[in-house]
């Protein structure tokens, strides 16, 4: 099972996260309307990393992934805290997960091909010129085939190089 997992919604409400009447956290809390989960809180602190810095609004279409062995406040709504957050004006499908030399995640679900037309990225903007292999990825797509591992040739990739 992969460590990370996305969660697909539109934006119901962002609030400053206040945990006394003297805190003046960096965090916020964005409450998500998901198909498959219901509501779901995302707490976002300054690690979080949102996809070309986008600043969201109530009534945007979001991907937010979270990372599934993290502690979580037994409380309903859920409440998770968030690794990634992308805008989802296009529908696009999101994994986050290491994928090895030949471009097949962890678990060996996907496989991914790059093409001339997918978008290979650092974090930062700047692009990457090689295999992307051999790092976590943020894989943005939209279809995949129905092949064990299914494939896909995606929109964008971001590259988490690690040292």
């Amino acid at each position: 099972m992969t460590r990370y997992t996305p969660v697909y919604g539109t934006i119901s409400s962002i609030t400053p996260l206040k945990t006394s009447a003297l805190d003046h956290s960096c965090s916020i809390l964005i409450s998500v309307m998901s198909q498959s989960l219901g509501q779901v809180n995302f707490v976002v602190n300054p690690n979080t990393y949102v996809l070309g810095q986008h600043t969201f609004k109530e009534g945007d279409p979001i991907i937010a992934i979270y990372d599934t062995s993290a502690p979580v406040p037994l409380i309903y709504p859920p409440q998770f805290t968030a690794v990634m957050l992308a805008k989802n004006e296009d529908g696009f499908q999101a994994m986050f997960d290491y994928f090895n030399e030949d471009l097949l995640n962890t678990d060996e679900t996907l496989k991914l091909n790059i093409s001339d037309s997918t978008n290979v990225f650092l974090p930062n903007g700047q692009t990457f010129f090689y295999n992307p292999g051999g790092h976590y990825l943020l894989v943005l797509y939209l279809f995949t085939t129905r092949s064990i591992p299914a494939q896909t040739t995606p929109q964008s990739v971001i590259v988490f190089c690690s040292e």
